[in-house]
């Protein structure tokens, strides 16, 4: 895959397929790796861009402040696509958020899964969750850390291992483990990356047709923020999975790629 120089970073992406554009931008535990099977179905019928956010997979995190939705948009002009759909994932969905907030006239529509929002007052569970992962972070411990993350996100706060996910907790593990690796010597560096541009997300004033979905075995909060989401946002749709934790479409590739398709293919209006 192809690496480019945008605002100072390198991001490693590929672009498949032709007609209307959908990007799909990957969790904080994961990488471009996890549309692996979503992309040749997609490319059938879209143009289809995915990329590693910077620190993630094959990117680059170099030093100094930065934002990830000019970093999409730099992206989109460097293959040359005016206006696309968006599909994020948790962080993936909260920097989906913040580009159509930046430059609503480039996105057509939004594809939400288990996303986060910027302000949002997060359970102690949650809370728990990070401390934790920066102990182990802060003592060297990635290994700790890259388990105590899949055990999180996959599993899911209130349910146990299934050997059922255990090909998806080995996609994560070893994708998490990656963004570990480029990460934290980075935030070690005498001049570390950061802090990320605000953004002034104003959902009332979002219009594009928005489809948000969340798992009902995920931290509470993802359901408490896909709520707002399909409140605030004057055009969207909620749907909730049942058993289903944070990583959706590799716990669940079927129904979101039935999902994803039905949604990309409407037309506005």
């Amino acid at each position: 895959m192809p690496r480019v120089p945008i605002n100072g970073a390198e991001l490693n992406y590929e672009l498949t397929g032709d007609g209307p554009a959908v990007v799909l931008v990957h969790e904080g535990v994961c990488d471009l790796r996890m549309w692996d099977e979503l992309v040749p179905v997609l490319a059938d019928e879209f143009k289809v861009l995915r990329y590693d956010l910077r620190g993630y997979g094959e990117s680059t995190f170099p030093p100094g402040p930065f934002s990830q939705a000019k970093d999409l948009l730099g992206l989109l002009d460097h293959v040359e696509i005016d206006r696309a759909a968006l599909v994020g994932v948790s962080y993936g969905g909260r920097v989906a958020l913040d580009t159509v907030s930046v430059a609503p006239e480039r996105v057509t529509k939004l594809l939400l899964v288990s996303t986060g929002l910027r302000e949002h007052e997060w359970s102690q569970a949650v809370r728990e969750f990070g401390d934790e992962e920066e102990r182990m972070l802060d003592a060297g411990d990635i290994d700790g850390a890259t388990e105590l993350n899949v055990k999180f996100w996959v599993d899911g706060p209130d349910r146990g291992p299934d050997p059922a996910r255990e090909s998806v907790r080995a996609r994560v593990r070893e994708m998490q483990r990656r963004a570990f690796e480029v990460q934290v010597p980075a935030y070690e560096a005498q001049q570390p990356p950061g802090p990320e541009d605000p953004v002034d997300l104003r959902l009332g004033e979002l219009s594009q047709p928005t489809l948000v979905v969340v798992g009902d075995a995920d931290a509470p909060d993802f359901l408490e923020i896909g709520d707002r989401l399909e409140r605030e946002l004057p055009n969207a749709r909620k749907v909730v999975l049942e058993d289903t934790a944070h990583t959706i479409p590799l716990e669940r590739p079927d129904e979101f790629r039935e999902l994803a398709l039905e949604f990309l293919r409407q037309r506005a209006g």
